[in-house]
């Protein structure tokens, strides 16, 4: 009888045993929190022209970039199965069909928009067969600084996010509204510089889903287009001390994401500008969740860190900006393995 009890007693050791290495073993695979983590090489897509592109924009099957360089083909449309430059318009200036001040808005919608923030309004342009655009509307803001970070849920919503106003707050707002329909307080109304407060972020938004992405610390929040929180995504991180924020070397989060409809593409640092600089924007890495937070892929980036930067959810294909323009004349490409 002792010897079959202490039989027993071993096979619940082991049994035990076996679980504890194989819980182990999954936090081992998870690491991060990241079910899957893949290393990325860095291609390059060739832009014909003299071109410093700065924001880009994915409207399947064109790519579309602002270029820095001229006051003259502020923005170029490019074929992204041949990577033919399809298409070059838009010229700085004060008249009617002119840009005062542009600048490209990333959006759930088919057409591709255009902000002037000189003019306070939003150009809403379609593409032809042909990589050609195609004017369709422009319509003027009804709150003021509302342009700067906006981000559009639909056609007629949009989140603006006055982030030096005396209550920083994002807000809900269709393009005539001369009021909020809903606010969300993220920051300390008593801290007038954003990049000072501790909880400065950046909005992202789609059909279904407006995101917030902290900058100084690792977390996201995942909400409804009315604001209503669906879950809130938090790490571990060694947030930097206040008083050597927006210095350069404060530690960074999250830098820039994009919101496709599929999946949030969150850009993070661990590391200072001044670090990241250094190291000549190498060694960033993306993370990808799905729209219900929950974190889908890991990539760690072996070439530079794109700085703006869409992603061809057909393709999963990330097309992104240089930051110090080298090399010269070229978009960046990482292929997202592992998405679906």
């Amino acid at each position: 009888m002792i010897f079959v009890l202490k039989i027993a007693i071993m096979r619940v050791y082991l049994f035990i045993l076996v679980l504890c290495c194989c819980l182990l073993a999954s936090c081992s695979s998870i690491g991060s929190g990241f079910p899957l983590e893949e290393t990325l090489t860095q291609e390059l897509m060739p832009l014909q022209g003299i071109t410093n592109p700065v924001k880009v924009e994915i409207k399947p099957p064109f790519l579309i970039f602002e270029n820095w360089k001229r006051s003259d083909s502020l923005f170029h449309i490019y074929d992204l199965t041949s990577h033919e430059l399809k298409s070059t318009f838009g010229v700085k200036g004060e008249g009617s069909d002119e840009f005062v001040s542009p600048s490209l808005f990333q959006g759930p919608l088919s057409d591709f928009l255009i902000g002037d923030f000189g003019k306070n309004q939003i150009f809403r342009f379609g593409i032809d067969n042909e990589g050609l655009p195609i004017f369709k509307a422009a319509e003027t803001f009804g709150y003021d600084n509302a342009l700067y970070d906006a981000a559009f849920v639909n056609d007629s919503l949009y989140i603006a996010d006055p982030k030096y106003m005396l209550q920083p707050s994002l807000y809900l707002l269709a393009l005539q509204d001369s009021l909020p329909r809903k606010i969300w307080t993220y920051r300390s109304s008593d801290i007038m510089d954003y990049s000072l407060d501790p909880d400065m972020g950046n909005v992202y938004a789609n059909e279904s889903r407006i995101v917030f992405c902290y900058g100084y610390k690792k977390q996201i929040d995942f909400m409804d287009t009315s604001f209503n929180l669906i879950k809130r995504v938090k790490f571990d991180f060694d947030t930097s001390d206040a008083s050597i924020l927006a210095t350069g070397n404060e530690k960074i989060s999250y830098a820039y994401s994009y919101l496709g409809k599929r999946y949030l593409y969150a850009l993070f640092f661990g590391m200072s500008w001044n670090e990241n600089r250094a190291k000549d924007s190498f060694g960033t890495i993306l993370e990808v969740f799905d729209l219900d937070g929950n974190p889908v892929i890991r990539y760690y980036l072996k070439g530079k860190r794109p700085v703006y930067f869409a992603v061809d959810e057909e393709t999963f294909t990330l097309y992104g900006t240089i930051e110090d323009g080298d090399p010269e004349d070229n978009l960046l490409m990482y292929r997202l393995k592992g998405l679906s």
